[in-house]
């Protein structure tokens, strides 16, 4: 188990996780909860 954790395979694993989850969080878009009140609802209305 300490070769395991001291491999480079799992560092490099690790470290691709945490550049995903960040460019995640950093690409993500504006959440509908936050949009400006201005935004189209796309409610149609007759």
């Amino acid at each position: 188990m300490t070769r395991f954790l001291k491999s480079t395979f799992l560092w490099q694993f690790a470290g691709g996780f945490v550049i995903g989850a960040v460019g995640l969080f950093a690409l993500n878009p504006v959440s509908a909860s936050t949009a400006s009140p201005e935004a189209p609802a796309h409610v149609v209305t007759r």
